[in-house]
């Protein structure tokens, strides 16, 4: 096939293929399924099918699937026409990212703040998690927000239901105390998007300050010249005034939502405020009814209503998502905009096929997935959670850096987790330096060696792999192990990074 007058498909049974030209010196027209390096082309058996419309001409090396013999043929593979656009998979964090709250930080990075759980690691419950992210995609385990409970805390007690926010120079923590008659709102703060943090020391307030049950679930508005708590949880949703420092309730609550819902989110949209509400159990495994639902307002503290104009006070309520047949319980979103002012909603949901951690609570994993604007109302797709996304975030950066496997489920008697530790140069610009790869325990951010540094230069678009394999043996301990690729002009330099959570499971089936 010498000519490309027209797009033409070539389907290639081919694991390796060398260049006749000098491709080499032009960025590479087929995005992931043809990777140039050192004047080879890859074609990747998964993303062999290519769409083209003009030429270069390559000599390829095809196996023959009936001789079981290696073939020389040379061919005319043309430039893309289209190309199936990456996608970006689901959950992104895992074992545990229940209602997260995410911001983009001073540095760039992505910073998801969660409740914490026992991810069944040995190493207890978390004290509200933090996750790092350079892409939205890949995140890494940044520590907790507690090391030590605060000690207006009560025994026991953890934080749940973060509620993050950045301005001017300070992180502050928004999270929930439960109590069966009168739970808390606390704050944190601290210079750093991981801390330290040092708590308010004091409730901002708890149910019986405000008149109010359900006093968890907090999300606060700041519009630069007053705050406002919303808070609930299936007792009513409020707007609740906070002073001007953001420490204590400052006027009479307004309910804005019936109690049928919880985890409120607020997000301004051409005009309006449209309330994100959770609806149903969360935590009733693969039974759970937990969905995700909209109304909207012209003001902060509504009336909001649906679709249909009905009031959320009064039955009302767009769907957003629900579960399906891979996921249950999706809900508690918080959203954030990408470098292309797309909007993602961030939430957690259930995987039917493992419902429980370890510990024997409910696995509520990392998903996002985008939303689009129609007629004045936010979707999700199919109205259920994505496993696998049409697009990823767009976000501006030098490099972009994945660490990708066909399998990183590993049994209780352990095994070898084979990846690939994956480096694109942006479309329009060459990217050189340094790769490498290190390796977490569960429960732990302290980094250890799995890649030494090698140099990699890539043309604009061009991507390469480089192997890595990591292995568990049978007496390791359960949870996660997460694979992380960095690049950057040295390895004490890593300007952008990408993660592999590796799941090592218990003897116990139902319990992975």
């Amino acid at each position: 096939m010498t000519a490309c007058s027209s797009p033409t498909r070539h389907h290639l049974d081919s694991l390796w293929s060398r260049v006749r030209c000098h491709l080499i010196a032009t960025p590479s027209p087929f995005a992931s399924a043809l990777y140039i390096d050192h004047n080879s082309v890859e074609i990747h058996a998964d993303s062999a099918c290519l769409d083209s419309s003009t030429g270069v001409e390559v000599a390829v090396r095809t196996r023959s699937a009936t001789a079981q013999r290696w073939v020389l043929s040379a061919i005319t593979v043309c430039a893309i026409a289209a190309v199936a656009a990456p996608a970006h998979a689901n959950p992104v964090v895992q074992p545990v990212a229940a209602d997260p709250s995410v911001i983009r930080a001073a540095d760039g990075k992505f910073y998801m703040y969660t409740t914490g759980d026992d991810w069944g690691d040995g190493h207890g419950t978390h004290d509200m998690s933090i996750f790092t992210s350079d892409d939205l995609e890949s995140w890494k385990y940044s520590g907790d927000v507690f090391k030590n409970h605060p000690s207006w805390h009560p025994a026991g007690k953890v934080g749940w239901a973060p509620d993050a926010h950045y301005k001017n120079g300070q992180y502050s923590l928004y999270y929930a105390l439960g109590d069966p008659t009168n739970p808390c709102i606390g704050l944190a703060t601290a210079q750093a998007p991981t801390g330290p943090w040092t708590d308010l020391g004091k409730a901002v307030l708890c149910a019986k300050d405000v008149g109010v049950e359900g006093t968890i679930d907090p999300f606060v508005w700041d519009d630069g010249t007053s705050k406002t708590m919303i808070v609930g949880n299936f007792h009513g949703i409020y707007a609740i005034p906070l002073d001007a420092a953001g420490h204590a309730p400052a006027g009479k609550p307004v309910q804005i939502a019936d109690k049928r819902f919880e985890a409120p989110y607020v997000q301004f949209h051409d005009g309006y405020y449209y309330l994100f509400v959770s609806a149903g159990n969360c935590c009733r495994d693969a039974n759970t009814a937990y969905r995700v639902l909209v109304g909207r307002s012209s003001s902060l503290t509504g009336p909001y209503v649906d679709r249909k104009g009905t009031d959320l006070n009064n039955g009302g309520g767009a769907l957003v998502l629900a579960g399906s047949d891979k996921w249950a319980g999706p809900g508690h979103n918080s959203i954030i905009t990408d470098d292309a002012g797309t909007d993602w909603i961030v939430y957690h949901a259930i995987p039917r096929a493992r419902l429980e951690l370890p510990s024997g609570a409910q696995r509520r994993e990392g998903m996002i997935d985008r939303i689009t604007w129609a007629d004045g109302w936010p979707e999700v797709g199919d109205g259920s959670p994505s496993s696998t996304g049409p697009e990823v975030p767009k976000i501006t950066s030098p490099v972009k850096v994945s660490v990708v496997s066909d399998d990183a489920q590993l049994p209780a008697s352990g095994g070898t987790v084979k990846a690939a530790l994956r480096i694109t140069a942006p479309a329009d610009a060459a990217y050189s330096g340094k790769v490498w790869a290190n390796y977490t325990l569960p429960s732990s951010t302290k980094e250890a060696t799995l890649l030494q540094p090698q140099d990699v230069a890539l043309q604009p678009g061009q991507s390469v792999d480089r192997p890595i394999t990591f292995t568990v043996d049978s007496n390791a301990s359960p949870g996660t192990y997460e694979l992380i690729g960095y690049a950057g002009p040295s390895s004490d330099q890593p300007v952008q990074f990408g993660a592999l959570m590796a799941q090592k499971a218990t003897s116990v089936a139902n319990k992975q």
